[in-house]
């Protein structure tokens, strides 16, 4: 993360109305603001950035390179969160989002309050996990989870996590065998105002069952309990046959 005394935050979308209404209300809520208008010149001002932007909020239909393609490209290249904003509220678009990087998306409309809550809420988790200096690792059969470099890993194959993926598996990974609530793993990943919004969950527990199945663990690993939660299982204690 910058240590600029304001953080800066790149906006990117190809409506130039779009661009001047974000940087408005950034700059009055605390944020330097820098844009962009399309993803290929998305890559060049983030390169071109000094200090480097510490968050992106990105469009994704634009022409040429869109957000996914661009989301992509940054976080191959660079540790820096990624959210979306986007009319399209389909889940294949939210989870193609998440798929290629981000941390969040939100759909337009959308209200400035909740917009301004979610870019702080992702920049916490992305400060507090760059100065996390108490750190863990947590096992659960073949699964090791590690706090310091924030990476899961079945037996030595690593298993790529965007961020919020991340956060939703530190969670079970700290309590296998118990159910761990939808308010607590909403609040701990998007922030009290999502409370409620399972539906973020159902789309990132999707990302993550296919990740795992991916790399060697078969299903049933993670389970969904209807209006309660999600649950990890305990593979020391109840062993995938």
């Amino acid at each position: 993360m910058s240590t600029r005394s304001l953080p800066l935050i790149l906006v990117v979308d190809d409506e130039s109305k779009i661009r001047r209404l974000l940087t408005k209300e950034l700059e009055a809520n605390g944020f330097d603001v820098v844009c962009a208008g399309d993803g290929e010149q998305a890559l060049e001002v983030f390169a071109q950035s000094d200090p480097t932007p510490d968050l992106v909020l990105m469009d994704v239909m634009m022409p040429g390179m869109d957000g996914f393609d661009c989301a992509e490209r940054l976080s191959k290249s660079a540790n820096v969160p990624i959210i979306f904003l986007s009319a399209r509220n389909e889940p294949s678009f939210k989870l193609r989002g998440f798929d290629s990087g981000a941390d969040d998306y939100i759909t337009k409309p959308f209200l400035t309050e909740e917009l301004i809550a979610r870019i702080r809420a992702v920049m916490r988790r992305a400060h507090t996990s760059e100065e996390h200096n108490a750190q863990r690792e947590y096992r659960n059969g073949p699964m090791r989870l590690s706090e310091s470099s924030r990476s899961l890993w079945i037996n030595d194959r690593e298993v790529k996590l965007a961020d919020s993926e991340y956060h939703l598996m530190l969670a079970l990974m700290k309590h296998p065998g118990s159910v761990i609530s939808h308010e607590h793993l909403l609040q701990r990943v998007w922030g009290g105002h999502s409370i409620g919004d399972v539906q973020n969950l159902r789309v990132a527990f999707s990302r993550i069952r296919r990740k795992l199945e991916e790399n060697g663990l078969q299903g049933g690993v993670i389970s969904a309990y209807s209006g309660v939660g999600y649950l990890l299982r305990d593979l020391v204690r109840d062993p995938l046959l």
